[in-house]
């Protein structure tokens, strides 16, 4: 069992992919350039191995089971930066060798290191935090890619926020879960009716992850190890 392992030291990139349905042709090239070309120990997490990973002393929050796919992905990376720390990448096309950003990283006295986050990337929070972030956004780093250390007080306040979010909306949650993989709130269903799912598209994720990325800027670093944002659904 891997709940000792620490990600950031044995240089491990997670995966996810927590729904039913299987992957296109193009997730499955995608996925195959991680293995290929990344250099890393990869842990590809589906709905039966990821509890391989959850730790009997930490469970997966209540929320779990109500969540869309999508909204499982954006807990679980959260929860295993956390409790693991180590890379994290979306399932998409990659060229990049990993292992001089791990170095990188683990050189340093830094919490985490990402890709600077696109101008057009920036979760849509609302308010002066909101413009502050979009005014700023070269200091965020991006969600789709990105190494951490685990069990900081980056990671800690990440992991805080989202289960305090999932506490809030649990009640919503048993009432209306998710029914397809992309749910979100107000989105039309195939009979025409708003979806009643209660949670946004970015509040599991972008919402929190980019005011406190913003929080912490001076303890992240940037390089660039974006996947490509081309052709992998």
């Amino acid at each position: 069992m891997p709940h000792d392992l620490d990600a950031l030291e044995n240089r491990t990139l997670f995966c996810l992919w927590t729904g039913h349905e299987a992957m296109s042709d193009d997730r499955l090239r995608a996925l195959w350039t991680i293995f290929r070309t990344t250099g890393c120990a990869v842990a590809f997490l589906n709905r039966e191995t990821l509890y391989d990973w959850v730790k009997p002393a930490h469970p997966l929050h209540p929320a779990w089971p109500y969540l869309s796919a999508t909204h499982k992905a954006d807990y679980l990376r959260c929860y295993l930066m956390h409790h693991y720390g180590g890379g994290y990448t979306d399932i998409k096309p990659t060229a990049k060798a990993w292992g001089p950003f791990f170095d990188q990283l683990a050189r340093s006295d830094k919490l985490a290191l990402g890709y600077q986050e696109l101008a057009n990337g920036v979760a849509p929070v609302e308010g002066p935090l909101g413009d502050e972030l979009r005014r700023s956004y070269t200091d965020l780093i991006g969600l789709c890619a990105f190494i951490f250390r685990r069990g900081t007080a980056l990671t800690a306040a990440w992991l805080q926020r989202t289960e305090a979010l999932l506490d809030r909306k649990l009640p919503d949650l048993r009432r209306h879960p998710a029914i397809h993989p992309l749910d979100r709130q107000g989105i039309l269903l195939p009979d025409g009716t708003p979806s009643p799912y209660p949670l946004k598209w970015t509040e599991l994720l972008g919402d929190i992850f980019h005011p406190l990325v913003y929080e912490f800027r001076g303890q992240i670093l940037q390089a660039p190890l974006q996947p490509s944002f081309i052709r992998y659904r």
